[in-house]
């Protein structure tokens, strides 16, 4: 009797083995997201960055259907060009989260590859990656400058930015964020970030990637375990929570005022080199007149006061809002995917249209 069982206890680990290793020499036929591979992040490395030197794949969903190859340039930043420490040409440095990274977009057709394809031989740098709040941006921004000697900078500002800055909301590891003290005190503060070992064995495996990346198990086991508690939807405008609570929206506010108070002491520049690009409330653009209510959302809002602010304080500002929904009455095309917010080409491409009409552009192309 033990004998039989030990023999089907065999038999059962065999076959488990060789799908598993079917299935891994299968996906290699596939465009299975590789990762960026994020490098450690702490007090003697403290910008977050990734493995430099590297190609990879980058594809999201279970069925591929957004895929593209990636390049890591000399100094772990996802861009096409290795960035020169010594140089004196001028420099733009674009800044932001997910949407500046577009890795889902040919290099050649997102907002840091075409305004290095229109900079006339000056150089413009992108720094970011998914995940990145208004409170990275600052570090990236003194990074930019000490390392390059950034003379202009761009910085492009999402819905979910001010959720991502605040320390009591958000602690994945590797970025820095805002604790936010009584009287309206303030810290940046650094989650330090290591791969663990297991980490850096499923990077390597095609398998373990896909159910990772591309199938993202975790999300559908937390999925099934919410499963029979109720309705827990909630109501999204722009990607972010439509309704949030007032201790949020004051929060909101206060990191909107640290930011935009810090930009030129981060940055090492005059205000006058300095341009904010605000994302448009998208999908909602398409059909304005049926969506009426999402002047109470707090994307809707937060802009608003962000672009006033900013604006009081005399930096120049892009409300793609504005920006879009002209080019969406002339061209009928939207500028995000079918199964993904972020910007597709189309979205880069109306972005590049209205910075490159903005003065901090000119200014940049005019510098020596």
């Amino acid at each position: 009797m033990i004998k039989k069982l030990f023999f089907t206890l065999i038999g059962i680990i065999t076959s488990v083995f060789v799908t598993l290793l079917f299935l891994e020499l299968l996906l290699n036929f596939f465009p299975v997201n590789e990762g960026l591979r994020t490098q450690p992040v702490n007090s003697e490395q403290p910008i977050y960055r990734f493995e430099a030197n590297r190609e990879a794949v980058y594809s999201k969903h279970w069925n591929f259907d957004i895929r593209n190859k990636v390049k890591i340039n000399n100094y772990g930043f996802v861009n096409n060009q290795d960035y020169k420490q010594a140089s004196n040409l001028p420099l733009l440095s674009v800044i932001g989260d997910s949407y500046v990274e577009a890795l889902m977009v040919p290099f050649d057709k997102t907002l840091a590859g075409l305004l290095s394809t229109n900079s006339k031989n000056n150089r413009v740098y992108s720094f970011a990656a998914s995940g990145a709040g208004l409170s990275q941006h600052l570090i990236w921004a003194e990074y930019a400058k000490k390392k390059f000697n950034s003379n202009f900078f761009i910085f492009v500002i999402i819905s979910n930015d001010f959720f991502e800055s605040i320390s009591k909301y958000e602690a994945s590891p590797g970025f820095h964020r805002f604790v936010l003290k009584e009287n309206n005190e303030w810290e940046l503060s650094l989650t330090n970030y290591t791969p663990s070992i297991l980490r850096k064995i499923f990077r390597n495996s095609k398998l373990a990637m896909y159910l990772i990346t591309n199938l993202k198990v975790q999300s559908l086991l937390n999925l099934q375990l919410n499963l029979g508690k109720g309705d827990s939807r909630v109501k999204y405008v722009s990607n972010f929570d439509a309704d949030v609570s007032e201790a949020f929206w004051k929060e909101a506010k206060l990191v909107t005022d640290i930011y935009i108070n810090n930009a030129e002491k981060f940055s090492g520049v005059k205000k006058e080199n300095i341009l904010f690009v605000i994302d448009g409330i998208r999908p909602q653009l398409y059909n304005m007149k049926n969506n009426l209510d999402i002047s109470e959302s707090f994307w809707y809002k937060i802009r608003n006061y962000f672009i006033m602010q900013a604006t009081l304080k005399g930096f120049e500002v892009i409300d793609m809002q504005k920006e879009f929904i002209k080019d969406y009455m002339q061209n009928n095309k939207k500028f995000e995917f079918i199964t993904d917010s972020h910007w597709n080409s189309v979205g880069h491409a109306a972005v590049t249209k209205s910075i490159i009409e903005s003065d901090v552009w000119s200014k940049f192309l005019k510098s020596k």
